[in-house]
Order: C-alpha cells, then structure tokens, then sequence
C-alpha cells in the first residue's frame, strides 16, 4: 500500500499504512500481548451518526480531503464510509483516490470486515479483510498486474481492531488525564501496537470550530508476521484531539513522521436529522 490512507486513529499519520518490509524478529523477555488493554468497551455511550470532512497536510500545505459518513448499518452494526483523494497543487504530482468501507459489532465495537480500494494514475488496489477472534483473512488484487492475483494472506493475532473500532473503542473509554491504553490496529495490511496517554484537555481551534478538546499522545510499533514488536523507523511522534464532548469527535492528528510534519483537522460535520 502506499501512503496517504491511515487518516485516523488512524488515526495517526500517512506514513501507517506505507507498506514496510518485515525485519528480523526482535528477542522479547516478556509476552508484550499481556500488556494489552482489556478490550471491553467502556460506558461512554456509543456515537450517533455523523457525517464529517476532513482536510489533511504536510507541513503547510493541505494535501488532500476526506468525507466520513459514519452509520448504523443494522440494529448491531455500525458502518464506516470513507472517501479520500489528493488535492491542489499534490495531487498535479501525485493523483489518488480512495475509499474505505468498514463494519463493526456495535455491542463489542469488534470489527467484521473492510474493503479498501485505491485509484492511483497507472493502477488500482483492492485490499478486504475479514477479521475473526483469532486473526484476519486478507486478499489483494492490483490491476493491471504482470502478477497473478494476490493469495489470501493470514495474521493470526487475537483482539485486533481496524481504524473504524480502535478508534470507537478509544473513544468509548473513561479518558481521565493520565490514563494509558494499549491495543493493536490493523488498518489493512499491517499490525501496529498503539499506545494512548491521556495527556489533558485544552480549547481547540479548528475549521469547523472551537471545542473543549482531550489530548492524546501516540506511539506506535510494528508487529511483525511472528507476533514481535518493532521500532516503526518511518514514524517519530503525534498527538491527537477528541473533542470533549457527548459526541468525541476526532478534532485533530498532528504526527511528525519521515518527511516532516503531517495533519488533519476536522472541517465540517453534520448530524443526519433525528439524531
């Protein structure tokens, strides 16, 4: 995959879902899975359906937009939509377009399944993933390709979430200053280890206005194919904002990875009527 998808919690920066080669395992002397947060929701109550923009960069430049149409699939489903594409002068150098369809369980904010597809100038990828209590099932087809379509591939890790439930499960916790929370997200073709302080709160000024905001502090590492952590070399540093609020908007990403710094903040949201 090539850079520009991990918007969220992502949330976290572009440089998440830039493909990474798998190095050598890393001798552990503990089980770093016994560290894990308790995947149990917490009792803030769940979002109600949201429709947002977001506008992201590099340094001072907006690079690229995103929609998300955040829904209820069915009675115990929620359903993530996002449409994502280059803008302005970065995408005159580098087109793309995407889009990210997700599912998850409502009452467990455990993910079902994604599909993610990527429209570039000379190609398109198409990544779905199944998700289980033992792993994920992925396939990917890039066209057109001299190679023959991709086999399913298998990460067999327990507890992962996707970028739609890791960041309803973060935001479904108690967030009081000092907490720390720790889980895996596969956004679509890697595992990577989150680690969430909560730093405080603060006044947040962004394009769709100003909020009381809960700041967030992000590390990440990589988990390879054998279940061993590793130093993510293309990431430093980000912080992130919810807003403080009953609906805890994701406000804002700022992470300084390879390239310099990169961010998001929220330009628009609307709440579908009757919600």
């Amino acid at each position: 995959m090539k850079p520009g998808l991990w918007l969220v919690c992502g949330l976290i920066a572009a440089s998440v879902s830039a493909e990474t080669e798998v190095r050598p395992a890393t001798a552990l002397t503990h089980d770093w899975r016994d560290t894990l947060t308790p995947i149990q929701p917490g009792k803030f109550p769940l979002p109600r359906p949201v429709k947002a923009t977001y506008h992201f960069g590099w340094s001072g430049i907006t690079a690229a937009q995103a929609s998300f149409d955040l829904s209820k699939a069915s009675h115990d489903q929620f359903q993530l939509v996002m449409k994502t594409q280059t803008t302005g002068a970065v995408r005159a150098l580098w087109r793309m377009d995407s889009q990210h369809t997700a599912l998850c369980t409502a009452s467990t904010l455990r993910p079902i399944r994604l599909e993610q597809t990527e429209v570039y100038k000379s190609e398109t990828e198409t990544t779905k993933v199944e998700f289980s209590p033992e792993g994920t099932r992925r396939t990917t087809r890039v066209v057109p390709s001299k190679e023959p379509p991709g086999k399913e591939r298998r990460f067999k890790c327990a507890n992962l979430f996707d970028l739609q439930s890791g960041l309803l499960f973060m935001r479904s916790q108690r967030l009081q200053t000092g907490d720390h929370y720790r889980f895996i997200v596969y956004p679509a073709k890697y595992g990577y280890l989150v680690d969430l302080d909560v730093v405080g709160r603060e006044k947040l000024k962004v394009p769709a206005g100003t909020y009381d905001a809960i700041k967030f502090q992000v590390r990440l590492q990589e988990v390879n194919k054998n279940l061993q952590l590793e130093p993510h070399k293309k990431f430093k540093r980000a912080f992130a904002w919810l807003s403080d609020d009953r609906d805890r908007l994701l406000l804002k990403i700022q992470a300084d990875i390879f390239v310099g710094s990169v961010w998001a903040e929220l330009e628009s949201v609307d709440f579908p009527e009757g919600n």
